[in-house]
């Protein structure tokens, strides 16, 4: 093994490991001339690359014009500040309205009879609850301690304390909600707290009325104790009246659903429920009671009470609870709360002011704000003009040197150039109307080859026809018929101009469909268990209960009523068989339920196991002659070489054959974005495959580059293996030498 120490010429005198440099350095001369051309194409690759980040944030800008809101920026403005507020969203429809307000929303503030102090021992225990959450006093709570009791558990409510000396000291209560939905409710639960300090009168009313009936608290679960939900012990059985019959319960043993099924089995008159609704993010439940009129009751014990479904009259009201009451344009409205979202699309109103014998009144006006469409159409410009800057500023040329840019001549560089002139310069294929260039809104291309524009002829067009503007710019249909809506197009969509795309329809959608075996005749005698499942239930099937005592109209109620099964199916009377319908049209929309209840049929439940389920149909049909995929009402063109590619509509009609015919029309940014996706295609777009072919390039340098070094490295070892052996002869001549001179020198001395 070579220890990478030469010793050259020991024999020789001359410089051997000088001439191996000499000799190795003429074979990797053209070293030198591969790494110029090396950078030559790194640099190109990175310039290209640059530029195809460029093209990519021109392409982006045109697509952040094709959005939904781009063209629909409004600033709000009102004529009376002091009586409402409006805050945009920052998109909406411009219009004006007239506002005026008689009620504001109030939150409904009780307060307690005058008590000695705020300090002094009440002397008083029981549990209360408010809200559904439970408060417990104790002999020694004072009303400063039972105020902080009810704030620790918030409940929705706050409590303060009022401290107006000796003998005028009170507990005050103040919802959290406003309107009369948002009134707290109190219930003296054991003892009788509540009453004793003059918070709650005498007079029971129903605290949530519904339709013929009255709704209760929300809680946590249907199956839980009611007590243990509350987190109570020790409550006793209680006889209530639901018109004028006995009804025993107990809230220590019974659950919600059970205290619905021993309502039902009492044969009040009156039907008990356990409905689910959303409360936030939460499912919660509460309990309904409802008749062919309103139900009467008389509650023993506050058990009622405690459900919520009555609720005592306050003693001593500070500030009622009320909803607000305004007019817009004329239209009366109401309101739990004085801030006001949806009346106006994307505002939100604030009421300030009210009075209900001469309402204030503003107005509200919503424009268009021309200089934040202005601005989004000039993004669009500046990063057209920040890309013909990086081209220029990389193709220069030094007339002195001879020096070139990276891009000087480069056809890609070129080709998008043309590429943009031709099309930004062009009128939109098939639109009509003020507008079909961008020279006809102010844009134009100057001597530099940007786009100049001009912000006064810009902001004229919008003001004066801001629909014609957004023509110009996003993809837009319309239709010959009625049930026939244009949905949207993509970039692969090809405008219909000068003719337009035929709609043929060989299939209707519809919607799935389940009519009960027979008809309900009795009301259930048990209580019933509906499983739902199905692409439009979700991944995990649904439950249903149904109630002891429900007849036909009660389980659709339910059905119709609930907070999930509401938005995706409508239940209804079909000749005294339960109909199920779903919402939504096709596959999205398939269901099924089924029925815990045997025998199959029984009259004693739903009785529509087995019953008829026919499955709803996706549209189906063609567009311009071409194959098209259905989902629900939608037809949307899939031939991949088809000019309706990706265009997307809805049918609604109820016939099939000729539907009507589409128009479809590209604007400005979409014939952008479809033309500089040639560019960006990450698989095939022509500064990405360029970029590829350039780094390729240098890569194959680097191999040559390497081969040559190898082969470099490889002749130094050759050459001083050579020399290395003529050293060796020259010792060994230079040593026989030396003998033969010893000898001749001995001869001559004898």
């Amino acid at each position: 093994m070579s220890s990478g120490i030469n010793f050259g010429g020991l024999a020789s005198g001359m410089d051997t490991e000088g001439l191996i440099s000499k000799l190795v350095s003429i074979q990797k001369q053209p070293i030198a001339r591969l790494q110029q051309q090396q950078q030559k194409y790194l640099k190109q690759a990175d310039v290209i690359a640059a530029l195809k980040g460029q093209i990519s944030n021109v392409a982006q800008s045109a697509n952040s014009l094709l959005t939904a809101d781009a063209f629909s920026a409004v600033i709000p403005s009102n004529s009376d500040s002091s009586v409402a507020s409006l805050v945009m969203s920052g998109v909406g429809q411009a219009g004006n309205y007239t506002l005026s307000v008689s009620k504001l929303a109030q939150s409904q503030k009780i307060s307690s009879g005058a008590q000695s102090s705020v300090s002094s021992a009440l002397g008083q225990t029981g549990q209360f609850t408010i809200n559904g959450k439970l408060v417990s006093v104790d002999s020694t709570d004072s009303l400063s301690s039972v105020a902080r009791k009810i704030n620790d558990v918030s409940p929705g409510a706050t409590a303060s304390i009022i401290n107006g000396g000796t003998g005028n000291a009170y507990l005050t209560i103040t919802s959290s909600n406003s309107g009369i939905s948002g009134k707290p409710q109190l219930s003296d639960l054991t003892g009788s707290f509540l009453s004793t300090i003059g918070v709650l009168g005498a007079t029971e009313n129903i605290r949530l009325p519904i339709t013929n009936g009255a709704a209760g608290l929300n809680f946590s679960s249907s199956s839980d104790i009611v007590g243990t939900s509350l987190g109570v012990t020790g409550l006793t059985g209680q006889t209530i009246k639901i018109n004028g019959v006995n009804v025993s319960l107990n809230l220590q043993s019974d659950s919600l659903q059970a205290v619905a099924d021993k309502i039902n089995s009492a044969s009040t008159g009156a039907t008990a429920s356990v409905v689910s609704v959303t409360e936030g993010v939460n499912t919660k439940y509460r309990l309904e009671i409802t008749g062919a009129s309103s139900p009467t009751f008389v509650d023993a014990g506050n058990t009622l009470a405690t459900l919520g479904i009555v609720q005592k009259t306050a003693s001593n009201e500070l500030v009622a609870a009320q909803d607000a009451s305004y007019k817009v344009d004329g239209v009366s409205l109401t309101s739990s709360t004085n801030t006001i979202e949806g009346v106006i699309p994307g505002g939100k109103i604030t009421l300030l002011k009210a009075d209900a014998t001469t309402p204030p009144t503003t107005t509200l006006s919503i424009k268009s704000d021309t200089d934040a469409v202005a601005n989004r159409i000039k993004s669009f410009t500046d990063s057209y003009n920040s890309a013909v800057k990086f081209i220029t500023d990389n193709s220069q040329f030094d007339g002195d040197t001879y020096e070139t840019g990276p891009l000087f001549g480069d056809p890609v560089a070129r080709q998008f150039l043309s590429t943009m002139n031709s099309l930004l310069m062009s009128n939109i294929p098939g639109l009509t109307g003020n507008y079909k260039n961008l020279t006809d809104i102010g844009i134009r291309i100057d001597g530099t080859g940007s786009l100049s524009v001009d912000s006064s002829k810009l902001n004229t067009a919008i003001q004066t026809d801001s629909e014609g503007v957004r023509k110009l710019f996003q993809n837009f249909g319309s239709s010959s018929s009625s049930s026939v809506v244009y949905i949207s197009g993509t970039s692969s969509t090809q405008p219909s101009s000068p003719s337009s795309y035929g709609v043929n329809i060989t299939q209707v959608a519809t919607k799935t469909q389940y009519v009960a075996a027979t008809a309900k005749t009795s009301n259930n005698t048990s209580s019933e268990t509906l499983t739902f499942s199905g692409n439009l239930i979700g991944s995990s099937s649904y439950n249903l209960t149904i109630d002891v005592g429900s007849n036909l109209q009660t389980i659709i109620d339910k059905i119709n009523n609930d907070t999930k099964l509401k938005d995706l199916l409508t239940a209804s009377n079909n000749s005294g068989k339960l109909q199920i319908d779903s919402k939504r049209f096709g596959s999205n929309g398939l269901f099924n339920v089924v029925s815990n209840q045997s025998p199959l049929g029984s009259n004693s439940g739903v009785g529509f196991n087995p019953g008829t389920l026919t499955n709803g149909l996706d549209v189906a049909g063609t567009i311009n002659g071409e194959s098209a995929m259905g989902v629900g009402q939608f037809l949307t063109g899939t031939k991949t070489d088809g000019k309706a590619l990706g265009l997307q509509i809805q049918y609604s009609g109820t016939s099939t054959g000729n539907a009507g015919n589409i128009t479809f029309t590209r604007g400005m940014s979409g014939i952008v974005n479809s033309a500089l996706t040639m560019f960006t295609d990450i698989a095939s777009g022509i500064t990405v495959t360029t970029e590829k072919a350039l780094r390729d390039q240098g890569e194959l340098i680097k191999n040559q580059i390497d081969t040559i070094n190898k082969r470099a490295a490889a002749s130094i070892t050759e050459l001083r293996a050579k020399f290395s052996q003529m050293e060796q002869q020259i010792s060994k001549v230079q040593q026989q030498g030396a003998r033969l001179s010893q000898l001749t020198n001995t001869s001559t001395s004898k």
